[in-house]
């Protein structure tokens, strides 16, 4: 009865039962033999050797064969020591040629106490194009690719613009109208909001655009929307009265 109950196991037994049989199997035993050699000793030319051989062997290894002198020119100078730093050296001489009278450098350098601070209305000229002025939100010191970021209302919709202080484009930068409080900040993202909004600063730069002509000793200068107006109807003929 008990050999019976053997056969009946689960077949997740055989494992057990055959890893038994295994363990009572003797060991193979394998062994490697190895032989060792000594390294190939490389033998020299002979020193007798005749000269009727010599041709006979390369020639790196004839008796006859001279070793050719090199020359080594001298060691270049350091550019590290000559310019150390050639990218501020870069930037300076760049700076010289956009801007040869530093006006713009002196507008927006931190020790000038006249220079324009965050909050300031600007007035931007342009070689080609309409002018554009508006409020200062901030100011990116980059070097050559210094800038400055305006905003300002245009047909009643919020429009910014950021202007490279030192392009060729760029033909004047005016403070139209100072700010009345310093700005603890020195990037004005805050106007973006509606309580904050300055709006539309077209009235204040006309209005210092004519104080600047008065001053200059002529006629007083229009507004925005009058010389636009102007320039319209400028080139229109006039309708005779009846």
């Amino acid at each position: 009865m008990a050999g019976s109950i053997a056969w009946t196991r689960p077949s997740g037994c055989w494992k057990s039962i055959l890893r038994e049989k295994h363990i009572h199997r003797p060991p193979k035993c394998r062994s490697f033999v190895t032989i060792t050699h000594d390294k190939p000793v490389k033998l020299g030319v002979p020193k007798d050797l005749p000269e009727q051989y010599w041709s006979q062997l390369p020639p790196r290894l004839r008796p006859d064969r001279v070793k050719k002198s090199l020359t080594l020119p001298p060691q270049p100078p350091s550019i590290r020591r000559a310019c150390p730093s050639p990218l501020s050296l870069f930037n300076t001489h760049q700076l010289t040629t956009l801007d040869p009278t530093s006006t713009r450098t002196t507008l927006f350098s931190p020790s000038n106490p006249e220079r324009a601070n965050p909050g300031d209305i600007l007035h931007v000229t342009f070689r080609n194009g309409e002018p554009f002025s508006g409020v200062f939100m901030e100011h990116r010191s980059r070097g050559p690719d210094s800038s400055i970021r305006l905003r300002n209302h245009l047909t009643a919709i919020g429009a910014e613009m950021l202007i490279k202080v030192y392009s060729p484009l760029v033909t004047g930068i005016e403070v139209a109208q100072r700010a009345q409080r310093k700005a603890r900040r020195r990037r004005l993202t805050y106007l973006r909001k509606v309580e904050h909004d300055v709006g539309d600063v077209g009235g204040v730069v006309s209005r210092y655009l004519r104080m600047k002509a008065q001053l200059a000793g002529g006629k007083g200068a229009l507004g925005m929307g009058q010389e636009r107006k102007k320039l319209k109807n400028g080139n229109k003929p006039k309708k005779r009265k009846r």
